[in-house]
């Protein structure tokens, strides 16, 4: 398939990341019916996720190399598998068949965000921020549509057919997917270099704060400011369209005046700011702090993830890929560290203490990378 439409290729893109993205963020409503139906307790059931995130790391960089060699062919025959395997993991009722899939689900959703970079970069050389952050709106709206829809959802439905639907979501896009060609480029030099090291601990510092409040938020605020749960899943919704709102913005400001790095460490230190004195605002102007704060959090992303894209051309899913698999680690062990820190402290202050040192040392890290 030609397939050298700008458009295409973004929608194509997020259609190939919305399925992992949206297996692993919906997890958060679905662990509580998953929980009961495995019977097991929710720490067993948080290990689930767990093995998602390690298949995910594990594949990312071999999973980049095949992508970069062979093609989107990759990325299709992926996208069928994890299908397979998100069908399976929705039937089963024993928790160490449901332990193995999740970890198979992540293996096969390693190549599909470094594969969309790598497609959206190819087909948008001169705003290719601006594409990827289109591509990266696919995670705060799977965050969105789990805290508005999914909770009143699993009260008439089984949490099941939500894995079934987006079984069938990923193998209806792993069809056309078999038909993208890839740009053929002869890069000169290889992905895995200081600064492609030096990017993706970058990333993983980031991560550790974006990804952190996102997935605490909605806890922390509810015992900061005891508040409701609806008025907390109120709270986390706007944060997400906050996300939304600022990953395209960001990214075609950093495609406006070419630089990726100032643009992530202007965001990067207003997050560190905002996540020290949120625990402090009053409770009058929480939604709105939280929808800035949203704003903030993501905002880094895009811009870093196309400097990424460009260190070395034609190995744009390589150097997604030992991103990824550098970063990823950071989903697995900031949880359990906020976690631990609200069980055994209940200072929520310190969580966002803890929290602040992730784009901290990214900040540090982006002003000695050259």
């Amino acid at each position: 398939m030609k397939f050298d439409n700008r458009i295409l290729a973004i929608i194509f893109a997020w259609l190939i990341t919305f399925p992992e993205i949206f297996i692993r963020l919906v997890f958060s409503v679905t662990i509580i019916p998953i929980s009961q139906s495995l019977h097991v307790n929710y720490f067993y059931a948080s290990i689930l996720l767990s093995s998602f995130y390690l298949g995910y790391a594990l594949f990312n960089l071999p999973m980049g190399y095949l992508v970069d060699k062979y093609g989107y062919v990759i990325i299709s025959i992926s996208l069928i598998m994890l299908s397979l395997f998100t069908l399976i993991f929705s039937f089963s009722s024993d928790y160490y068949i449901s332990l193995i899939t999740m970890f198979l689900i992540g293996v096969f959703s390693a190549p599909t965000y470094i594969g969309s970079v790598k497609l959206v970069s190819e087909r948008n050389p001169g705003y290719r921020a601006t594409a990827i952050s289109l591509l990266n709106t696919a995670g705060p709206f799977s965050l969105l549509i789990t805290n508005i829809l999914f909770p009143s959802y699993l009260e008439t439905l089984n949490w099941r057919i939500i894995y079934v639907y987006i079984a069938i979501f990923a193998i209806l896009v792993s069809i056309p997917v078999f038909f993208i060609k890839k740009i053929v480029e002869r890069p000169e030099r290889s992905a895995i270099n200081r600064k492609s090291i030096m990017a993706a601990f970058i990333r993983f510092s980031g991560f550790w704060g974006m990804w952190g409040i996102s997935t605490y938020l909605f806890l922390l605020s509810s015992i900061e400011f005891h508040l409701s749960y609806a008025y907390s899943g109120l709270v986390s919704a706007v944060f997400s369209l906050g996300a939304l709102t600022s990953i395209p913005i960001s990214g075609f400001i950093s495609d406006i005046i070419k630089k990726r790095k100032e643009v992530s460490t202007a965001y990067l230190f207003l997050f560190f700011i905002l996540l020290i004195v949120f625990p402090f605002i009053s409770s009058d102007i929480l939604l709105f702090m939280s929808f800035i704060l949203g704003f903030i959090s993501f905002g880094y992303r895009t811009p870093l993830d196309a400097y990424i894209s460009e260190i070395i051309k034609g190995k744009e899913a390589t150097s997604m890929g030992l991103a990824n698999l550098v970063s990823q680690p950071s989903l697995i062990i900031v949880p359990a560290v906020v976690g631990a820190i609200i069980t055994f402290t209940n200072n929520v202050y310190l969580a966002f203490l803890t929290l602040s040192l992730g784009p901290l040392v990214a900040i540090i890290l982006l002003r000695i990378l050259d």
